[in-house]
């Protein structure tokens, strides 16, 4: 029984253990997700203060998505790299395996393809990195405008990582994409950044992942096509070559590893801080990566068509060593670009080409031909050069900003000061102007004086004749006009007696009649003024007497707007005497409950009417920015104002049960922290929301001592039914 509850007891221990660490890791993933909120944040808010320039395409916003971008998709290609190692199992020796042949021979060769394609898009994208932080600023923002063809390709890396996830990968992706890609970034680094120098170390480290992803490919390729050859044909050429190749990728994978030990990036003794060395070995290098690419595409042409004759075939049966021969030549000359070539020299002396080149790198690593200190002059990169003089120029135009105004200060001064001396020029033109007609008129005016003189007598002469004349003709006129007004006069004084006997009749008139009389009689007498003058240019008059009669209506008018005042004060002093006596309630002390209940009443009331002065007044979020403060802004104001008026509503519901509870006596459950609605008033106040509700009473006249109480409990139809019925 011991020996039973020991394991039991490490099992739980190891189940805890693994709950506390994935609980662990999943509180670091949370605040690892709210870090990368924040961070997102951070630079919208920073964005938002940038200008125009800065966001516009190809500007340098673009430049900056570009450094991104470079070690995100370096990331992504190690990740599926690793991911695709650890799901095959690259790892160990392909000539021991089983099961090459079929399914599983195709996958191994699909996922070391798959890393040898990333490996080498993790080199060209190392060269893109170095030299973006060497460049000049005119080389960074022109690959910064070609941010949008560059990012598109980072879809290839994204599906893969997708089908990952979902745990797809396979042979039957199709990884075309990523071949582009790869084609694109190389083609582009051959026309903007050739010209920039490479980091030794980091072309030697680049170089010695490419050669292990291609020497991890070759054996996959060549134990495929040692699985497809017969049993008895393991002593053909065929046979050789493919042992020879295996025993190549021995050789160079034993130097690859006399490099790394060498290579840079600890702080052993005897470990070199960098590497150095000239442009000879670079192009040595690049043709060793040449001849290897060369090798992995023949024999992955080779086993791919090897792998579509030999599935018809039973497992026992194999393909014959002279159809992989031939497979090899047309493999060799598509590749290789020539017309019938041996593909098993082309690639043995591929093969010694790059054991050659390995064996003279391992040897020059181990005796420190390379070694070099790490350089200590280190340039500012292009794009905090471009940073520097972005600050600058903001800077430049803050300060040539003050300089047009004060600028435009002393402009503004030098034009009034112009102005006001431009008024005195003008002043003086004037007043010389003034001086100069006096002195013509003055001149003039001695020999104008006599025909003046002659000139009006003859005039006057003339016009007294012609007002000789228009005397004559005015009066006759006139005389015409006079019959007429007394013909008007007297029909004026009639209808005046008319209006006053009307006025004396209705004395509770309104003035608004009278006031129409007194207008009907003035456009009257202001219509026979007309008439009058436009008989002549002479004006006539009015009579007295009618003038006397619309002053003593006026007066009579005046009289009777002071009387029905009166009078109508007098009925409201009676209708007020009539009425009942008000009762005035006695006011008592308001005890603690009735001002806590006072409170909340003010309380509800203030709250309400804020809800509705924000419902009448809602305030539309103004992206135009003709406001002060942004759209973001106002949006957050007006949700910090809805969160506070929702606590206040919280708040008050709770003080509101408090009272309740302070006013039921039993309602309540005391305890050390709080105080509680007990169950039973809960359960009564939720029967109480059920329960009818009471509306009022009816008061029926009846004999004294015979009144009785009647409780009626009535439908909603039934209550707008007697209502009805009261009312009328």
């Amino acid at each position: 029984e011991k020996q039973q509850e020991t394991p039991l007891e490490v099992f739980d221990f190891k189940i805890k253990f693994a709950e506390t660490k994935a609980h662990a890791k999943a509180i670091e993933m949370e605040l690892r997700k709210m870090e990368v909120r924040q961070a997102n944040r951070h630079v919208s808010l920073l964005t938002t203060f940038m200008p125009d320039s800065f966001l516009r395409h190809g500007g340098d916003h673009d430049s900056i998505l570009v450094l991104l971008l470079i070690p995100r998709l370096i990331c992504k290609a190690e990740l599926i790299s690793s991911q695709a190692q650890e799901k095959f199992e690259l790892h160990g020796n392909f000539a021991e395996r089983i099961g090459l042949r079929g399914a599983g021979g195709e996958q191994s060769s699909f996922a070391a393809g798959l890393v040898y394609s990333l490996s080498l898009l993790q080199a060209t994208l190392h060269k893109y990195e170095q030299a973006l932080s060497k460049c000049s600023v005119e080389v960074y923002k022109k690959v910064g405008m070609l941010y949008p063809e560059m990012s598109v390709h980072e879809r290839s890396l994204d599906f893969l990582i997708d089908l990952l996830h979902k745990d797809q990968l396979d042979e039957t992706v199709n990884v075309e994409p990523l071949t582009k890609a790869i084609k694109y970034y190389q083609h582009l680094y051959s026309i903007h950044l050739a010209e920039q120098t490479e980091d030794c170390t980091m072309q030697l480290s680049d170089h010695i992942k490419f050669t292990q992803s291609a020497l991890d490919c070759m054996a996959v390729e060549v134990g495929r096509l040692r699985a497809f050859l017969q049993s008895e044909q393991q002593a053909s050429d065929m046979a050789i070559l493919l042992k020879d190749l295996e025993t190549s990728c021995s050789d160079i994978q034993q130097f690859c590893k006399k490099i790394r030990r060498r290579m840079p990036g600890t702080d052993a003794p005897g470990i070199p801080a960098a590497l150095s060395f000239g442009q000879q070995v670079s192009d040595t290098l690049l043709d060793c990566r040449k001849h290897l690419t060369w090798v992995v595409a023949v024999l992955q042409e080779v086993a791919a068509v090897g792998a579509h004759m030999v599935a018809p075939l039973s497992e026992n049966e194999g393909l014959q060593a002279g159809k992989l021969e031939n497979l090899a030549f047309k493999a060799a000359e598509q590749v290789y670009g020539a017309q019938g070539i041996n593909p098993h020299d082309c690639l043995r002396q591929s093969c010694n080409i790059v054991i050659a080149t390995m064996n003279k790198m391992a040897t020059a690593m181990q005796e420190g031909e390379y070694d070099a200190d790490k350089s200590q002059i280190k340039l500012p990169p292009p794009v905090e050069q471009r940073a520097a003089t972005l600050r600058a120029e903001i800077t430049d135009a803050e300060g040539i900003g003050l300089k047009l105004e004060d600028r435009e200060t002393v402009i503004k001064e030098l034009k009034k000061s112009l102005k006001i001396k431009g008024e005195e020029l003008s002043e003086a033109h004037v007043r010389l102007s003034l001086l100069e007609k006096k002195l013509d008129s003055a001149s003039k005016d001695a020999d104008d004086r006599v025909e003046k003189i002659q000139t009006k007598l003859d005039e006057t002469q003339i016009l007294l004749k012609k007002k000789e004349k228009e005397f004559e003709e005015t009066m006759d006129s006139l005389q015409a006009d006079i019959d007429q007004l007394e013909s008007e006069k007297t029909e004026l004084r009639q209808r005046l007696n008319n209006q006053s006997k009307r006025t004396i009749e209705g004395l509770r008139g309104t003035p608004s009649g009278v006031a129409s009389i007194v207008t009907g009689i003035a456009g009257g007498v202001s219509s026979g003024q007309l008439i009058g003058s436009s008989s002549g240019p002479i004006q006539v008059k009015d009579s007295p007497l009618l003038l006397q009669q619309i002053d003593a209506l006026r007066l009579s008018v005046n009289h009777l707007k002071h009387e029905n005042s009166s009078l109508k004060a007098a009925q409201m002093n009676a209708e007020l005497g009539a009425l009942p006596p008000l009762h005035i309630p006695k006011l008592g002390v308001p005890k603690e409950g009735d001002i806590i209940s006072s409170t909340l009443y003010r309380k509800t009331s203030q709250l309400l009417e804020a809800l509705q002065q924000m419902s009448a007044n809602a305030k539309v979020v103004d992206i135009t920015h003709k406001r002060k403060g942004s759209p973001a802004a106002q949006l957050l104001e007006q949700t910090v104002r809805l969160q506070s008026l929702g606590e206040a509503i919280d708040k008050l519901k709770d003080e509101v049960l408090k009272e309740t509870l302070s006013q039921c006596p039993g309602a309540n459950v005391p305890s050390n922290f709080a105080v509680f609605p007990s169950s039973s008033f809960i359960k009564a106040k939720e029967e109480k929301k059920e329960d009818t509700v009471y509306i009022g009473k009816v008061t029926l006249p009846c004999e004294p001592g015979h009144s009785k109480l009647h409780r009626l409990v009535l439908t909603q139809e039934q209550l707008y039914e007697l209502h009805s019925r009261l009312i009328s």
